[in-house]
């Protein structure tokens, strides 16, 4: 049995569309806040991966963030021209990995109360339903 879709099926209900939307609304949120810390939010998340120091190549690190690589590769050229990142040798053959030099640490702790701050205001407007969507996320995160 055929149903038929309506324009008005996917602007109610189609799961990319909303997504799209809210991603857009949120990196447009997290940016506004780093900006006194010079900072956009993918740069923001990439420093956090960085200084972490878990992720062995640039394809893990794309893969981890779910960055296309090209991107990746733009934004971490970026932080490296600001000299906030570097490369260094990964331990595995001849893999590059990357390290925060000071001054990234230095630009990593300013942009963390700012991150806060944006953070917060999300859980707030999202209020009790934080815990749900997060949860939801992550399983779609992992699932798809």
């Amino acid at each position: 049995m055929s149903q038929t879709v309506t324009e008005q099926d996917v602007r109610e209900n189609c799961a990319a569309l909303r997504a799209r939307m809210a991603a857009r609304k949120l990196t447009r949120s997290y940016d506004k806040a780093l900006k006194p810390a010079g900072l956009k939010i993918t740069q923001f998340t990439l420093l956090i991966a960085v200084e972490e120091g878990s992720v062995k190549s640039l394809t893990a690190l794309a893969d981890m963030l779910a960055l296309e690589r090209s991107s990746l590769v733009r934004n971490v050229k970026l932080l490296e021209d600001e000299g906030l990142i570097e490369a260094a040798p990964s331990g595995e053959g001849r893999s590059l990995g990357l390290k925060l030099t000071k001054a990234g640490r230095k630009k990593l702790t300013q942009a963390l109360p700012l991150w806060r701050e944006a953070q917060t205001h999300v859980e707030t407007a999202l209020g009790q339903n934080w815990p749900a969507v997060k949860k939801s996320l992550h399983q779609l995160i992992q699932k798809t």
